[in-house]
């Protein structure tokens, strides 16, 4: 009725209102990540994890010397109240020629320290890589008197399979 303005006017919106200041907010913080990532992948050393592969590697990947193949060995598991079976075919790499002979000589022998070493194992001792690394070492250490020191290269499992 009167042409009298309003005491308390609402003030004018702008167009675009508070989304109009978050944009620029998240362009300056997805360049900041962005060239933050860029940076650390300029910056990175060479792989590292090819030296890491290359000196897990035994010696070489190619078989040096004679291998001589094991029969399979299947035992029970040092496990209480479980009966639990672990079944290895093993072959040996020997260091040369020579070291046949003595190996050959002594199998029985061979045979029975590996039967005694394994039937001692839990099931524990026979889970993951590390667990068959450790049991490959300590096979070789008992085989070292029966068939001389350092007269086996390496050792390869062919089959291991825990039920």
């Amino acid at each position: 009725m009167s042409d009298a303005p309003d005491p308390d006017p609402k003030p004018a919106e702008k167009p675009g209102g508070k989304s109009s200041k978050i944009i620029p907010i998240l362009l300056v913080l997805n360049l900041g990540a962005s060239g933050f990532g860029a940076f650390k992948l300029a910056t990175a050393k060479a792989a590292p994890a090819a030296a890491s592969h290359e000196a897990a590697a035994p010696t070489g990947a190619e078989i040096v010397g004679p291998v001589i193949a094991l029969e399979p060995f299947v035992v029970n598991l040092d496990e209480p109240g479980q009966a639990r079976y672990l079944k290895v075919t093993l072959q040996l790499e020997l260091v040369s020629k020579e070291a046949e002979a003595p190996l050959e000589k002594s199998k029985q022998v061979v045979r029975d320290t590996i039967l005694s070493h394994l039937s001692g194992l839990k099931l524990a001792d026979t889970l993951g890589a590390a667990a068959k690394d450790k049991l490959r070492t300590d096979l070789m250490k008992k085989l070292e008197p029966i068939v001389g020191a350092h007269s086996v290269r390496r050792m390869f499992f062919q089959e291991f399979m825990v039920q």
